[in-house]
């Protein structure tokens, strides 16, 4: 369907955008493309370019090593069957003939000089189905996502962030938006989106200048008057501005916890925030009224039994109501974490993401494929402990005398299935809420069940 698309538009020039997870995607695509269209040319840009080009430019015929705003720009002005006119452009890696031109990395853009994002159905098309289609599928939906900052101030070990403002090597990685511009977006945004109900920002940390933020809740309760989620470090979160975001519009804040052991958080992560600040920030959220989640990390080689109790011990503290989410541990390329677990023989190149794709397959999890995981079976009994301390209906007595079972830790497929309908009744619950709150429509819903039932396939 895809190759057939490409052949009606007539097109000289293909794009790529892909992250490490879906690089063997990239390939077969790449594969089945040269095969078709023999005289089509491949740019590929994206996090996995950026983090190896050396590996993107042997399936495309230019890289871009950066944000590809602008110099992807210069190539469609520029553009040449034989590409000798853009062999030169600044964060391109360029193959002429048989060389391979490796243009520096450009500078990091100012981006409050970019163009609203086309959010109309105008010359797009998606597959689904097994059908062509033309138009924005995006734009039925009730939630939008904005971003209002790119980079990240923050240094974990795990993230890709950190590996890409070294690379970059500039000081203005992390940048935010005007807030005037920011607001702009979703003005434009709500013009496409007709059954926009909320907002999800996608900032990797929101809110960190205390000056913007002011600015940002005044005119965003004027002009967009929408709810609106986000993510906060724990160390940057004050009463003050949770209280004046609330009055801004924020229903739900999620905020990256990764770990009750203050050793791993700190040691292995990098991340210097404490667990009594976590249950300040706790204590917080619940006397504005927000609901709140938090990310955690399993999977973890570098967890001790010392570690995983006393996670344990720690989410069972946290005042609730709160949610988990819960992410299986992903070596992406390059990062402190993933040279620390190569280095010690914890993993295999073949683990790291690109040569794997950990990250699509196994994003939130209970359960993972038993030849993947180190320590299948005993990551898998505390997976499905620590998916019991949020819900606010089982009682820590019960979890902590769980965690104490020995059949249970030799059979934690039971555990499993216990910890699933405990998960499908809380879901249920936070549906019927955010159903009566207005922060979901129907068709949301049914999207949820939807990935639920692909879920089920999965793990059988």
């Amino acid at each position: 369907l895809l190759i057939r698309l490409i052949k009606d538009l007539n097109t000289d020039l293909l794009g790529i955008s892909i992250r490490s997870s879906s690089l063997k995607t990239a390939e077969e695509v790449v594969r089945r493309v040269r095969q078709e269209l023999k005289n089509i040319k491949i740019i590929i840009g994206g996090t996995h370019a950026i983090l190896s080009p050396e590996e993107c430019i042997e399936l495309a015929d230019m890289v871009c090593l950066g944000e590809g705003e602008y110099p992807f720009l210069d190539v469609l002005r520029r553009f040449t069957e034989d590409l000798s006119e853009t062999k030169n452009i600044p964060g391109l890696w360029v193959r002429v003939g048989g060389h391979i031109y490796k243009n520096g990395m450009n500078e990091l853009i100012d981006i409050d000089n970019l163009p609203p994002i086309d959010y109309s159905g105008n010359y797009k098309w998606y597959i689904e189905n097994d059908l062509v289609l033309e138009g924005d599928p995006l734009s039925a939906n009730s939630v939008g996502e904005i971003f209002s900052s790119r980079g990240c101030p923050y240094k974990c070990t795990y993230c890709t962030n950190n590996i890409l403002k070294s690379i970059m090597n500039d000081k203005k990685f992390v940048r935010l938006k005007n807030v005037d511009n920011v607001i702009g977006d979703i003005i434009n945004l709500k013009r496409y989106f007709k059954n926009l109900k909320k907002i999800v920002f996608a900032d990797e940390v929101f809110a960190f200048n205390k000056q913007w933020t002011a600015e940002f809740c005044a005119k965003y309760k004027e002009k967009i008057n929408l709810p609106f989620a986000a993510l906060f470090y724990p160390n940057m979160v004050t009463e003050e501005t949770v209280r004046m975001l609330k009055d801004a519009g924020l229903t739900h804040g999620r905020v990256g916890l990764q770990s009750g052991s203050e050793r791993i958080r700190k040691d292995l992560y990098k991340r210097n925030h404490s667990n009594d600040k976590t249950v300040e920030l706790t204590n917080i959220f619940h006397r504005v009224g927000i609901r709140l989640t938090f990310d955690i990390i399993v999977n973890n080689p570098y967890e001790t039994e010392v570690d995983l109790r006393e996670t344990l011990r720690f989410y069972l503290q946290i005042p609730k109501p709160f949610e988990l989410n819960m992410h299986s541990l992903v070596y992406f390329p390059k990062t402190d974490l993933t040279n620390m677990a190569l280095k010690d023989g914890i993993i295999r190149k073949e683990h790291v993401e690109g040569e794997a794709d950990e990250a699509l397959r196994l994003n939130h999890v209970l359960l993972r494929d038993k030849k993947m995981i180190y320590g299948y079976k005993n990551n898998l009994f505390w997976n499905c402990l620590f998916s019991l301390t949020s819900k606010p209906f089982i009682p820590s007595w019960l979890t902590n005398g769980l965690s104490r079972n020995r059949f249970l830790r030799n059979n934690p497929s039971c555990l499993l299935y216990f910890a699933k309908v405990v998960n499908i009744i809380n879901i249920a619950f936070i549906g019927l809420r955010l159903l009566k709150d207005r922060e979901i429509g129907i068709k949301d819903v049914f999207q949820v069940l939807k990935s639920f039932s692909f879920a089920s396939s999965v793990n059988k």
